[in-house]
């Protein structure tokens, strides 16, 4: 899943929302007109291109709730950035109704730090790493993190083959 917002602040909205599955179907890619928030931040805008006019005869969240329960469902939810998703997520949940999933979030973006192995002194943490490859579109970003995951995992498993043979 991936999500583009009205901004970052604590009353920002989610204002297109995508899911796909393990395969790169798309389950879901939908504008959605802001419950409460009438403007978007020019930052935010900046990234990803879109503008309240492009909003105004979209759904609201609340209208998505079958649609997004066919696509989430009690399913597992990995996004590259799961603390933001999940917060926009309920935040505009709260605002507006709809479907609330009931399944785990997963963070692709944690996985990828640690991966990428850069430690942070400061944090005492692994560095957090730009998603390459995504648009700033909710599906362009949902299909970019699908790349990441798949190229983690076959690293892995090939880095595996190696060691078991490198031992024979």
């Amino acid at each position: 899943m991936d999500t583009e917002t009205t901004g970052l602040g604590t009353r920002d909205e989610i204002i297109q929302l995508a899911v796909i599955n393990l395969d790169g179907s798309v389950l879901f890619d939908q504008k959605i007109k802001p419950t409460s928030k009438k403007t978007i931040s020019p930052e935010a805008s900046k990234i990803h291109g879109i503008k309240m006019k492009d909003l105004e005869e979209c759904p609201t969240f609340k209208v998505l709730k079958k649609p997004l329960k066919k696509a989430i469902g009690r399913k597992t939810i990995i996004t590259y950035n799961a603390e933001f998703d999940k917060k926009m997520y309920f935040r505009t949940y709260q605002l507006a109704g709809g479907f609330l999933p009931k399944g785990n979030w997963e963070c692709a973006m944690l996985e990828y730090a640690k991966y990428a192995g850069e430690w942070n002194e400061y944090y005492k943490d692994y560095k957090w790493q730009k998603l390459e490859g995504g648009d700033h579109t909710a599906v362009g970003d949902c299909i970019a993190t699908l790349d990441l995951i798949k190229s983690m995992a076959n690293s892995i498993k090939l880095k595996r083959w190696y060691e078991f043979w490198i031992r024979k």
